[in-house]
């Protein structure tokens, strides 16, 4: 382990290095980001307002969707930072999920209460909500992966690495650095960028890029034989550590919480197998009202036997082609993106869930005061000090 992580340390300060370099010959980096390549493609107008490359705005206040994504990914970072520590030794951990969630909670939510300078009573009483579903979201998380990451499907043999970012250059079809002059004259080096949230080694000793995700429903496994994201992924990976990556594992956390079992009117409990639950739910209120297991060894040996429908963790395999031609597409991308795209709306039924930019959408087709809501209703948006999302704008 300690070789891989050293060659992955040893990249990231040679692109530091790089980077020092271009900029004393006058040449900039343009730093594509998974995020950046997905509103891009999606939307132009979308990607206009929010990349760091253009305007980079973002809402006042973060969509509850993205802000309660975040909280848990930074909780299993927490997490699995303190497995990787305490991997193959003795010693027990004594991290607390419920204490690391509710403080991250804490701070951002003060955070949230300060941009928007208060909140109202309806918002408050949301985030209480999303707090409450995450912190047992979590908890249920924590003993689900006791068992896979160790006897799963794919189980851990080591965690490499715990929400790594990386950035790779993206070289022509001859093996050079791709350097691209726009319009104005100015040169570019384009890189990927990114952030993983884990790498794992398996007890077979394959590497696997690990994505955290919450989703209300299951995901659809055929389309995730089509997700580019991973894919790059996996390519970036590969260049940085110069190893192949056996695939890559979609760890999904359900937003939804496990049933409890109905309490019957004659007494005892419900024993309809379509509950949605899990066995250590069920078996928790068989003694929270005093009841005998035995007389539920049907239903407990149905849930025990049935796979988890609140955790599910999907292996994708990649082949070296599909890898090599993710590398080549997000190549042409950034050429794309460099090259004075046109800037034009993509309406679809999603832009009124997805998009943070609807009434800047609206106000810009109507001629309304655009500068005056982007005032009011949003910030720029500032990637962390030295963070690889670092970059400066191509618009002036």
């Amino acid at each position: 382990m300690s070789q891989v992580a050293n060659r992955f340390k040893v990249h990231m300060k040679e692109m530091q290095s790089r980077e020092e370099a271009l900029n004393a010959e006058g040449i900039k980096v343009f730093r594509l980001s998974t995020t950046e390549r997905q509103e891009f493609k999606e939307c132009r107008r979308k990607w206009d307002f929010s990349s760091y490359s253009r305007q980079a705005l973002e809402p006042d206040r973060p969509a509850l969707a993205l802000w309660f994504g975040t909280g848990v990914h930074y909780v299993l970072e927490q997490f699995y930072m303190d497995e990787q520590l305490n991997y193959g030794t003795p010693e027990a951990s004594v991290f607390s999920i419920t204490d690391c969630w509710n403080e991250w909670v804490d701070l951002e939510i003060a955070k949230v209460e300060k941009s928007q300078k208060g909140l109202w009573p309806e918002q408050i009483q949301e985030l209480r909500d999303s707090v409450a579903l995450g912190e047992k979201m979590l908890l249920g998380y924590i003993n689900w992966a006791a068992k896979e990451d160790h006897h799963g499907g794919v189980p851990f043999k080591q965690i490499l690495f715990t929400e790594e970012e990386f950035a790779v250059p993206l070289k022509s079809e001859d093996g050079e650095y791709y350097r691209f002059e726009d319009a104005k004259g100015q040169k570019w080096e384009l890189w990927l960028v990114g952030r993983i949230d884990l790498i794992i080694q398996d007890t077979d000793n394959r590497i696997w890029v690990l994505d955290h995700k919450t989703s209300k429903d299951k995901l659809d496994r055929e389309l995730l034989t089509l997700d580019d994201q991973m894919t790059m992924y996996i390519w970036a990976i590969q260049q940085i550590l110069e190893v192949q990556i056996a695939g890559c594992l979609y760890n999904v956390l359900r937003k939804k919480v496990p049933s409890i079992p109905r309490v019957l009117k004659a007494g005892g409990l419900s024993k309809d197998k379509s509950i949605d639950t899990t066995y250590d739910v069920y078996l928790s209120a068989i003694y929270e009202n005093d009841l005998d297991p035995a007389d539920y060894t049907e239903i407990l040996n149905h849930l025990s036997e049935k796979n988890s429908q609140f955790y599910e963790r999907v292996a994708v395999k990649r082949n070296q082609h599909e890898i090599a031609m993710g590398g080549r597409m997000v190549l042409m991308e950034g050429i794309d993106m460099l090259n004075a795209p046109f800037i034009y709306p993509n309406p679809t039924w999603d832009c009124g869930w997805k998009c943070d930019f609807k009434q800047l959408c609206l106000a810009t087709n109507r001629n309304d005061d655009v500068d005056y809501l982007k005032k009011t209703l949003y910030r720029t948006r500032v990637p962390e000090e030295k963070s690889v999302y670092a970059r400066e704008s191509t618009v002036e």
